[in-house]
C-alpha cells in the first residue's frame, strides 16, 4: 500500500468519523429518561444510527483511499519536507526531545489512576471498585454460600461465578475473623493483575508474530513501545479490569499454539496447548459471563480458522477433550441442578443485562467519551480494510488465512467487545471495550511496520545510531509511567493496614454505615435472612446473613417475574427488618418506579422503625404504612411549583410543614386520594428541622415516579407519619399533578 495513501484513508476516516459523531447525536430524541434504568426495546432506527456511523467513515476511507489528486500529493510532500527538518532538529537537540518525551508522558499519565491507590483508602467513598455497591456485589453473596449447600439455586449473578462467589469465599478462608473484605480487596487486585500480565503476553506474542526471528533489537523495541502505549492508555482510553484476566490469557494461548504451528514444534506441545485452550472454555463464563461468552464465540471462529492448517485434527482432539475434562470437572463439583440455574443466569444476562441501562444505544452516553466508540470503529475499519486488501494480495484462500489468523481473531474480538459496550453505553463500557482494539492496533501496526521498508529502514537506522539515547528515553518512559511517588505512599502503609478489620474500613466510608451496623446487629442476629432495597450487598455480609431473595441486589431485578420472586421470598421468610433507604440508594440507586410490585407490597407489609444517620430501616406490621391511626395536627402546608423532570420521568414536589404544636412527623408520603398505599415517601432530615416561637418548620420533598401512574390520575394527597406513635396526620387538601407535562414516550 502506498504510504502516502494509507495515511490519507487514515486521516479522512478520522475526519468523516467526527462528522458522523454529530449526526447520530442529531438524530436521537430531545428528550431521554437517564440513569433511570427501563427496559428498553431496541428499535430500527438505533441501529440505523450505528449503519450510518459504520457507512459514512467506511465509503469516504475507501473513497480517499482511492483517489491520488495532485493536491494531495503535493500536500503529503510539503508535510515530508516539514517532518524531515523537524527530525534533523531533534538529532541536534537530543536532551531537549528527551526532556520534552518525559513531560509529555507524564502530564498524560496524570489520567492514569495508581494501581493500588483504592486498596486502603479513596477519597469518594462511593466510587468503583471498593464502595458498598460494588464490592457489596461480591462479597454480599458470602453468607448465601456459606448457609445453601446449593447456593446458586439461591442467587441470581451477572459477573461470574468464580468473581461474584468464590472469591470472597477463598477470602473468608484465608483471612482471620473480621478481616475477609481486606483478604477480597487483595484477591481483586490480584485478578486486576493477572489481567495486566494476560495483556502483556499477548502484546509479546504480538511482536514475534509480526517481526523477523533475526530482527532481535527491532522485536524488543516493539514490545516495550505497545506496553509502554497500552499501560500510558488506561483510564483514558482504555480500562482493564478484573473480569478480563481469563479472557487475555485465553487469547495468549492460542496466539502460543499459532507461533507453534507456524514454527512445526512438536505434537505433544501442541496437543497439550489445544487441551489447555479447551479446558478453559467452559470455566470462562464461570469465571465472567460476559467474557466467557465472548471468547466462546471467538473459539468457534478459531476452529474454522485453523481448519486451514496441516494439524487441525490433532488441535480438535486436544481442545475437546478439554472441554470434556472440563465440564466433567463442572458436573461434580457443582452438580446438574446447579449448572442448570447457571445456564438460566447466562440466559437471562444475555437478554436482559444490556437493558439494565435505559441507553438507546449511543444517546444517553456521556459526549466527552463518544470519540472511544469513535475511535474504536475506526480502528475496525482500517483493519477490515487491511484485511481485504491482504485478500487481493495472497495466493489462495489457506495462504490468506495462515498469514492473517491473528488479525482476523482479534478483529472478531474486538467487534463482539464493541457491541457489548455499545449496548451498555456508558463511560466505564466504552473504554472497556477498547482493549481489545488497541491490540488490533498493535497488530496492524506492527504488520505493515514489518512489510514497509520505507518506513522501517529509518526507524532501525535511527534506533542503531542512537541506541542509547532511545535506551535512556524508553528506560524513563517505563520509570515515570510506574508512579514510584504514588506506588510508594499507598505501598508504604500495607503492613499498617493489612490488619484493618472488618468494620475499622466501613468505618472509613462514613456516612454511618457502621453506626447502622452496629445498632442494628442485635435486632437482625436471631432473623433467618436479611433484605435491603438499597442494592447494596455489602449488608448481607456485615450482618452475617443471606439475602432472603435470590436477587440479591434489587436493583438487578428488572423483569416482573423476578420482582415477583422477591414478593413472594419476602412473604414465605417474613424477615422482621428490612433495610428501606439510605444516602446512597436516595442519590444513585432509586428504584421504585422500577420496582413497583415490590414498593407496594412494602407499603402494604412494613412501616418505618429507625432511622440510623440516613439508614431507614423499616419493620413488619400488619397494614403497613396505611395501617397507623389517624390522628389530627394543626398544620399549616407551604408548598411550590412541582418540578417536571422529563429527564428521568420523576415530579418533585416540596416546600415546608408548619406544625403549631412540637409535634414529630419523621416522613412525609404522597397517595392517589382514591388509595391509601403510598406513591412515594420520603423521611425528613432532623437537621433541617427549625424551632420557631409558635411552630416547628420541617422542610420536605418527594420525587414522584409518574411512570407507573396512569394518565388518569388527577388528585393526590400528602400525608405524615409519625415513627414512635405510628399515627398517620392528613397534610393540607388533595391538589393536582399535570401528567402531561412528562416525558415518557421513551419507556
Amino acid at each position: 500500500m502506498n504510504v502516502k495513501r494509507l495515511l490519507t484513508l487514515i486521516f479522512g476516516l478520522v475526519l468523516v468519523s467526527i462528522a458522523a459523531k454529530y449526526l447520530v447525536l442529531q438524530m436521537n430524541p430531545p428528550f431521554r429518561l437517564y440513569k433511570v434504568a427501563y427496559e428498553y426495546n431496541y428499535s430500527p432506527t438505533n441501529y440505523i444510527q450505528f449503519f450510518i456511523l459504520f457507512f459514512i467513515p467506511s465509503v469516504s476511507a475507501i473513497f480517499l483511499y482511492r483517489v491520488d489528486f495532485i493536491v494531495i500529493n503535493s500536500f503529503y510532500d510539503r508535510i515530508a519536507r516539514t517532518t524531515k527538518n523537524i527530525f534533523l532538529a531533534a538529532i541536534k537537540n537530543k536532551e531537549v526531545v528527551l526532556v520534552g518525551a518525559i513531560a509529555l508522558f507524564w502530564v498524560f499519565n496524570l489520567m492514569q489512576n495508581a494501581f493500588f491507590k483504592n486498596l486502603i483508602e479513596s477519597k469518594n467513598p462511593f466510587d468503583f471498585p471498593f464502595d458498598t455497591y460494588h464490592e457489596g456485589e461480591k462479597i454480599g453473596f458470602l453468607y448465601t454460600f456459606l448457609k445453601n449447600g446449593e447456593a446458586l439455586k439461591e442467587m441470581v449473578i451477572i459477573h461470574g461465578y468464580f468473581l461474584e462467589v468464590l472469591t470472597s469465599y477463598l477470602a473468608y478462608l484465608v483471612t482471620p475473623e473480621n478481616h475477609a473484605v481486606m483478604g477480597f480487596r487483595f484477591l481483586f487486585t490480584f485478578q486486576t493483575l493477572l489481567a495486566w500480565l494476560g495483556v502483556i503476553w499477548v502484546i509479546w506474542e504480538i511482536v514475534n508474530f509480526t517481526t523477523k526471528k533475526e530482527n532481535k533489537f527491532f522485536l524488543r523495541a516493539q514490545f516495550i513501545l505497545f506496553s509502554v502505549v497500552f499501560v500510558a492508555s488506561n483510564e483514558s482510553f482504555l480500562a482493564l479490569d478484573y473480569q478480563q484476566g481469563l479472557l487475555f490469557f485465553q487469547l495468549g494461548l492460542v496466539f502460543y499454539l499459532l507461533r507453534n504451528l507456524a514454527t512445526s514444534s512438536s505434537l505433544k506441545l501442541i496437543l497439550i496447548t489445544s487441551f489447555v485452550i479447551g479446558m478453559s472454555v467452559p470455566l470462562g463464563p464461570l469465571y465472567s459471563m460476559k467474557y466467557g461468552l465472548i471468547f466462546g464465540v471467538v473459539f468457534f471462529i478459531i476452529i474454522f480458522l485453523l481448519s486451514f492448517y496441516e494439524k487441525y485434527k490433532l488441535f480438535l482432539f486436544g481442545s475437546f477433550s478439554g472441554i470434556a475434562f472440563s465440564t466433567a470437572i463442572i458436573f461434580l463439583t457443582l452438580g446438574l441442578g446447579q449448572i442448570l440455574e447457571l445456564c438460566r443466569m447466562v440466559a437471562w444476562v444475555v437478554k436482559f443485562y444490556s437493558l439494565r441501562f435505559s441507553a438507546p444505544l449511543l444517546s444517553d452516553a456521556n459526549e466527552h467519551y463518544l470519540w472511544i466508540p469513535q475511535l474504536v470503529i475506526g480502528i475496525l475499519i482500517i483493519c477490515g480494510i487491511q484485511l481485504i486488501a491482504l485478500f487481493k494480495q495472497s495466493k489462495n484462500i489457506q495462504s490468506f488465512v495462515r498469514e492473517n489468523t491473528h488479525l482476523i481473531v482479534l478483529l472478531s474480538l474486538s467487534v463482539l467487545a464493541l457491541k457489548i459496550g455499545l449496548d451498555l453505553s456508558d463511560k466505564r463500557h466504552f473504554r472497556s471495550m477498547a482493549n481489545a482494539s488497541l491490540l488490533l492496533l498493535f497488530l496492524s501496526s506492527a504488520s505493515w511496520l514489518d512489510r514497509l521498508n520505507e518506513i522501517r529502514g529509518p526507524i532501525l537506522e535511527f534506533c542503531k545510531t542512537y541506541k542509547t539515547a532511545c535506551f535512556y528515553i524508553l528506560i524513563f518512559l517505563l520509570f515515570i509511567n510506574a508512579h514510584p511517588k504514588e506506588a510508594f505512599r499507598h505501598i508504604k502503609p500495607y503492613w499498617k493496614y493489612i490488619s484493618t478489620t472488618d468494620d475499622d474500613l466501613l468505618a472509613k466510608v462514613g456516612y454511618g454505615y457502621i453506626l447502622a451496623v452496629k445498632e442494628m446487629r442485635p435486632e437482625i442476629a436471631d432473623m433467618e435472612c436479611f433484605y435491603t432495597l438499597t442494592s447494596e450487598n455489602i449488608w448481607y455480609y456485615y450482618f452475617k446473613k443471606p439475602s432472603c431473595s435470590k436477587h440479591h441486589v434489587f436493583g438487578w431485578a428488572m423483569t416482573k417475574k423476578s420482582r415477583y420472586e422477591i414478593i413472594d421470598s419476602l412473604r414465605s421468610k417474613q424477615p422482621e427488618i428490612i433495610l428501606f433507604s439510605n444516602y446512597r440508594s436516595n442519590k444513585s440507586f432509586k428504584a421504585s418506579h422500577l420496582n413497583p410490585e415490590v414498593y407496594d407490597f412494602i407499603y402494604q407489609n412494613y412501616r418505618p422503625y429507625k432511622l440510623v444517620e440516613n439508614h431507614w430501616f423499616w419493620k413488619r406490621f400488619p397494614g403497613g404504612v396505611s395501617g397507623g391511626q389517624i390522628t389530627k395536627l394543626d398544620i399549616i402546608l407551604n408548598m411550590t411549583r412541582p418540578k417536571y423532570d422529563s429527564y428521568e420521568a420523576f415530579i418533585t414536589i416540596y416546600g415546608i410543614l408548619h406544625l403549631k404544636k412540637i409535634n414529630k412527623i419523621d416522613a412525609v408520603y404522597v397517595a392517589k386520594t382514591d388509595s391509601k398505599n403510598p406513591l412515594a415517601i420520603t423521611v425528613n432530615d432532623g437537621n433541617m428541622i427549625r424551632v420557631k416561637s409558635d411552630s416547628l418548620e420541617i422542610p420536605w420533598s418527594l420525587k414522584i415516579p409518574m411512570i407507573n401512574i396512569l394518565p388518569e390520575t388527577k388528585s393526590y394527597q400528602l400525608w405524615g407519619y409519625s415513627i414512635a406513635s405510628n399515627e398517620r396526620v392528613k397534610i393540607g387538601e388533595k391538589f393536582k399533578l399535570d401528567y402531561t407535562k412528562v416525558n415518557i414516550k421513551n419507556n
